[in-house]
């Protein structure tokens, strides 16, 4: 019966909302939460449009999410229970519920490194992916990433190469598949590890809940570590909720040039520590984890862990190209032909990777169809333009340019000088994730800042 009334408080609360906090410190427990009524829940701070809608009390879709999750054989963690990560409970937006598949570790016990980065990932961000990630696994810790395209999947491939567990947290329900270049990728993760979720079963991967998913992929770890990431990039986005988590954050140091390592030599030089192997991690939590972590099978791991891409094939790892390959070299860098060897000749590993998994045309760009509308509010409302007079700093057009029409939206409904909560919007009729997805995004841009208490301010 409890298992009942947590998820049936996820689903009134929606996903990271930030009454779940005020609800559990002040009430108690979950049974004292779904018998309280209207005032009891006004009076612990939780907003009037989710206290009404708390007041209903039938559990018939709850009821309908754990008969499927029984029924499917997936697993659900509450927040009372003593197996839920206690780092998630601390969060100011923890998860009612979690969803999993596979088999869960003591998330309590065990050392968690989250291993994030670009989906248009590099040669070198592929290598030093799968370096780091194959030496952090062999060593007994745990690697967790959002089983993303690119670095991501990069690194739960090298993790269950070095015979290690991984962890994969959606930003979906539990039963969607994606991305779907990933189908082998998850099967090999449910053998090696664990899929995780806060998402209730059949939620669609929108957009907007990535950022959102993304706190729970620095929060349940120790530390994060970024690995070719541009700037703007939603691995930075994990980043910055680890720091704000009281979290290490580590990077791998890159060209300065490079627009794949823009990202993570920022994070450098904003006070992240640059890695080399994943020693360089490790080592800072060999002692306070060494119930878990065998340092003998890192050093022989060291031996072993440069890139190889047999694993990434078998397991069909999907990517995208970083930067696009030259059309034509430039006749002034055209060497005279040399007599080299065949060996000299061969394409590397990069090259040869690429070649059986990418496809060399790329789709045509697809054009979306006009939609006339007779609604005039409807079309102002999509092309009302952003105020940018009183925009300061790097909150610049150019940058205005790059938002989403929803974030355009929020970050327009933003008074100028006046600190508002996530409710501001939500009884606006914005969603909860579609608002902690905007001002996340609208804060890594330096278009809004946020202050004590949960609020967020335009600069």
């Amino acid at each position: 019966m409890s298992e009942l009334k947590w998820i049936w408080l996820s689903e009134k609360c929606g996903v990271a909302s930030p009454n779940v906090l005020p609800l559990v410190s002040r009430l108690g427990n979950i049974d004292a939460i779904y018998n309280a009524d209207f005032d009891t829940y006004v009076s612990v701070g939780v907003d009037e449009r989710t206290a009404d809608m708390l007041c209903d009390k039938g559990l018939d879709g709850a009821y309908g999410i754990m008969s499927w999750c029984q029924t499917n054989a997936v697993g659900i963690l509450c927040f009372d229970n003593e197996k839920f990560p206690a780092s998630l409970r601390a969060l100011p937006n923890p998860p009612c519920v979690l969803y999993y598949i596979g088999s869960l570790p003591d998330l309590n016990r065990e050392l968690c490194i989250s291993v994030v980065g670009t989906r248009r990932m590099s040669e070198y961000g592929m290598k030093a992916a799968y370096k780091i990630s194959y030496e952090i696994a062999a060593s007994g810790a745990i690697t967790v990433s959002g089983m993303a395209l690119g670095i991501d999947g990069v690194s739960a491939c090298a993790s269950i190469a070095a015979g290690g567990k991984t962890l994969a947290i959606l930003g979906c329900g539990i039963d969607v598949v994606y991305p779907k270049e990933h189908l082998t990728l998850r099967n090999q993760i449910l053998k090696n590890g664990a899929i995780i979720t806060e998402y209730p079963p059949s939620t669609k991967p929108h957009g907007y809940n990535f950022p959102v998913r993304n706190r729970l992929i620095s929060g349940m770890c120790v530390a994060t570590l970024v690995v070719d990431a541009p700037e703007g990039s939603g691995a930075l986005i994990t980043a910055k909720n680890a720091i704000l988590q009281g979290k290490d954050v580590y990077a791998v140091p890159g060209n300065i040039d490079g627009q794949n390592t823009m990202g993570t030599n920022g994070l450098i030089r904003d006070g992240a520590t640059a890695v080399m192997c994943g020693r360089d991690i490790i080592k800072n939590y060999a002692y306070l984890y060494r119930h878990a972590i065998d340092m003998q099978k890192l050093t022989k791991s060291e031996q072993c862990s440069d890139f190889d891409p047999s694993p990434l094939l078998k397991m069909k790892v999907g990517m995208r190209i970083g930067t696009p390959a030259p059309t034509s070299i430039p006749r002034e860098t055209v060497q005279p032909k040399a007599s080299v060897s065949d060996e000299k000749n061969k394409p590397s590993d990069f090259e040869s990777f690429k070649e059986k998994l990418i496809q060399k045309k790329q789709p045509a760009k697809r054009v979306a169809p006009e939609v006339k509308s007779n609604s005039a509010e409807k079309k102002a409302k999509t092309e009302r333009p952003v105020d940018t007079k009183e925009v300061k700093g790097d909150s610049s057009v150019a940058v205005l340019d790059t938002l989403t029409p929803r974030q355009k939206e929020i970050f327009s409904d933003m008074p100028m000088d006046k600190p508002v909560t996530v409710d501001y919007f939500t009884n606006s009729g914005y969603t909860m994730g579609e608002v902690m997805s905007a001002l996340t995004v609208l804060e890594i841009k330096g278009l809004v800042s946020s202050l004590p208490g949960a609020l967020y301010i335009r600069k």
